[in-house]
Parts: C-alpha cells; structure tokens; sequence
C-alpha cells in the first residue's frame, strides 16, 4: 500500500512539474502600439472613427499586406484597444505588436571544430551526424547569383571571411567608400523607397546601415556562407552566395512585428527566394503570417527556427516556425551525438527519453513537433563567424542557417526549382535518426549531399 501512495505521489509531481514547465510563457509586445487591418471596402469616416474609439493615430502603413501600425493615446492600453477595436465590423485584424528574440545560447568561444559540416567523432560525438557537407561540395559550393536574405540582428559586412560574399544591390549606386553606408549619393537609384540600399536595410532605424551591434547575425552568415577555400576562419555551407543583411533585431536581440514584416516584404520586393530566420516568440501574429503569405506567393522559401525551450510546438506553439504555411521550413537542432540539442551543462539526452515531458521542459533544448517542426540541423556548439571574429554558439538559430544554407545550395545547382520543391527535397533526403523519430516531420536530420543528387 506503501508503495502505491509512492508510485501514485510521484506520478503528481511529474504531472505538476510538466505543467509548470510546460505553461506558454506570456507573449511581449510594445506597449502604446497595435497592428490593424481593416476590411477593404472601409469608408476613410470608418477608419476615422476607429481610430477615435482608442484615441490613436496611424504611424506607419505596410501597403502590401493592408496592415497600418497605430500609436495609442494616452491612457489606452493594448488589451483595451485590442478589445474595443476587435468589435467594431470593419476590421479584419488587430493585434499587439509583438516583439521577438534571437534563439542562440552562447557557449565556449575556443572550439573551433565545425563538426555540422563534418564529424569525424573529433568532439567526442558520432562519426557521420553532420550535414555531409564535403560530399555536397564536390557537386557544387554555391552561387553568387543566388540570395539569401538574412532576417536578423544584421551582419558585419567588413568581416574577412565574409565581405565577399555580402549582397549588393545593383540597381543602387556604390558606396564611395566600400564599408561607410554614409558614402552614397544620397538618391533612391531603384526608386523602392529606400535610399542607397546598397547592402541590405535597417528596419529598426529605417536607414542603409545594416552592420550586426549584437553577433548574432554575423554567426547565421557564417553558417549559411563563409568563403570557403580562402585560408581564413571557417567555411559556410555555400562558399559562393550573396547574403542580404535585414537587420530587424537590437543590440539585445529583440525585434517587433511591424520591422519583422516590413523586411520579410522589403526581401520579397527585391526578388530573394530564400530567407534565413533565427528568431521568434510565443504570440501568434496574423499580421506576421499575412506576411510570410506574401513571400509565399512570390517564391520565398521561409526557414525558421524551432525554438530553444525543449518543448512540443504541436502543443507550445513558437511563432513564426509554427504557421501553417506552405513555404516555411521548420528547423529542431541537434548535436554531435545526432540526438536532440540540450542546452544544459554536458548535453546529451534525457533519462527516460523524449515521451517524459517533465523532464525534457526541465532541460531547456530544442523544441520539436511532429506537425509543427521538420527535421533537423547541427545546432549544438556551432563555431562561426562573429563582428571581428569568430565563435561558438549553441541554438535552433544555428540549425537554421544550416537549412537555409543548403536551400540556397540546391538553387545553385539547379534556378529552375520551387521554393516548394527544395523544402521537399531537404525534407525527403535526410538521414532517418532514431532521437528525431516521431518528434519532427520528416524523422530526421538534413543530409544536404544526398538533397542534391541528382538536380
């Protein structure tokens, strides 16, 4: 009987302690601001009175996907507004404007090992849990006729092992001084509303200075495309490809709504197909996935990082990864033993395996989902490039990268592919792995060598 009221006590703990960790964390926004979009037959007196209602003022509009960002007047709080403006017949959507972070988790800067691209066991993992990287290389290194546009805290354009390799937009007069954003001519050239966009745009300050103030940024471009071949640092999954610096995320890692989605379109408008996003959060946006909508029907291949909790995004969503959306391709991390990425000290993998949830949310890791996440990529102790130089760090931002690196490895090999067509070509290629059985889509980790056979 004893041992009953045990088995039967400890069973209460488990479950209390899976509900404590599992409980969606509360969703940040900015305070004083919501996104909007009313229905398109509204009358100007409609929108007026709308705005009136919350005592608000429309400060900025994003035209393609009909949604204008409002500043609140004072004493209005958003759930206020949210609410009065949700009930009024000629809105479609209102929202807060939801801020999101970066996924990466810094850990030792002295391993200089990049075992995602090849592992031998020389960190003590598994010989073969890698991406199979060389074997892809001997097919093709990349193109410098395809972009990627990395969605994130920006890029150091000036990094040795990177400038090569950083997009410029030839539609835009040169900077006179190569690396000084202030040396254009101060003209709009290509007539897309932003002046001298020659690498990239700063969605925070709304200027052309896109340079990483954070590394994060910098370690995505490492991954996705370091020259390779040059006798510096560490070579990307494309050692040839031009990356477009859109910079929406602080010197803190944090971005919101409104900047995420103006350089999802802005990447869209300029012709990019492939776009590379380490970052998220927990409040959905319909605004945001109207968006990735967009990019959708123009082509773009949207990677996005699972998240970095160690929970089931099936049931714990992670926005923007978990939008039903054709084109986003979801991404869980693993590490060099080709289990589960575990944030913890020593990693590894749990003791009663990935259906003890208590544990596994204990353990901050990579999230996982078998509707919601796809497959897998290196994600644990990833060295790569950083503002000046170089370092080591661990999160579903640096699976994805990976993903979106060979994305654009498969455009290099052959133009004429979907968007569609190389998600399901990575998704259908991967290396069947018993830890991502069951908990992503596609029951495996990337194998980008065998995604490119025969293109």
């Amino acid at each position: 009987m004893r041992r009953g009221l045990y088995v039967i006590f400890l069973a209460i703990i488990v479950l209390i302690l899976s509900a404590a960790f599992q409980t969606p964390k509360q969703a940040g926004y900015v305070e004083g601001q919501v996104l909007i979009k009313f229905i398109p037959t509204i009358s100007a007196e409609a929108v007026n009175a709308a705005l009136a209602a919350v005592n608000a003022q429309t400060i900025a509009e994003i035209k393609p996907i009909g949604v204008r960002k409002l500043r609140l007047g004072t004493g209005v709080t958003v759930q206020d507004a949210v609410k009065k403006l949700r009930d009024l017949a000629n809105v479609a959507y209102v929202e807060p404007n939801y801020i999101y972070h970066t996924f990466a988790h810094p850990n030792d800067p002295s391993f200089s090992k990049l075992w995602g691209m090849e592992n031998t066991g020389q960190t003590g993992g598994l010989a073969g849990a890698d991406i199979k990287a060389p074997a892809a290389w001997d097919i093709t290194t990349g193109s410098s006729n395809v972009v990627v546009g990395i969605i994130d805290t920006g890029i150091d354009y000036k990094h040795e092992d990177l400038a090569a390799n950083i997009y410029t937009n030839a539609g835009e007069d040169a900077w006179v001084v190569p690396n000084d954003p202030t040396s254009g001519n101060g003209v709009d050239d290509d007539h897309n509303g932003k002046i001298d966009d020659f690498k990239g745009w700063n969605f925070i300050t709304d200027k052309n200075d896109a340079y990483d103030d954070n590394m994060h940024g910098t370690h995505v471009a490492g991954t996705i495309g370091a020259v390779g071949n040059n006798g510096k640092g560490v070579a990307g999954v494309n050692w040839q490809v031009k990356m477009m610096p859109l910079k929406f995320l602080d010197a803190n890692g944090s971005g919101t709504t409104d900047k995420a989605i103006e350089a999802i379109i802005y990447a869209t408008d300029m012709g990019v197909k492939i776009l590379s996003n380490s970052w998220g959060g927990d409040g959905f946006s319909q605004a945001l996935e109207d968006a990735i909508s967009y990019a959708n029907d123009h082509g773009v291949l949207f990677v996005a990082a699972a998240g970095n909790d160690g929970v089931n995004t099936d049931d714990t969503p992670n926005y923007p990864s978990c939008y039903n959306l054709a084109n986003i391709l979801a991404v869980a991390a693993s590490d060099h033993g080709d289990t589960r990425a575990l944030w913890g000290d020593g990693g590894g993998t749990d003791d009663c395996g990935f259906s003890c949830n208590s544990v596994m949310a204990a353990t901050p890791g990579s999230n996982y989902g078998k509707v919601t996440v796809d497959l897998a990529a290196p994600g644990k102790d990833i060295y790569s490039t950083v503002p000046g130089g170089y370092q080591s760090l661990s999160g579903t931002s640096m699976a994805t990268p990976h993903v979106a690196g060979a994305a654009a490895l498969l455009l290099a090999q052959n133009s004429s592919l979907t968007h569609l067509q190389i998600k399901d070509r990575l998704m259908t290629t991967v290396d069947k792995v018993a830890a991502f059985n069951g908990i992503v889509a596609s029951d495996g980790r990337m194998n980008v060598a065998a995604a490119l056979q025969g293109l």
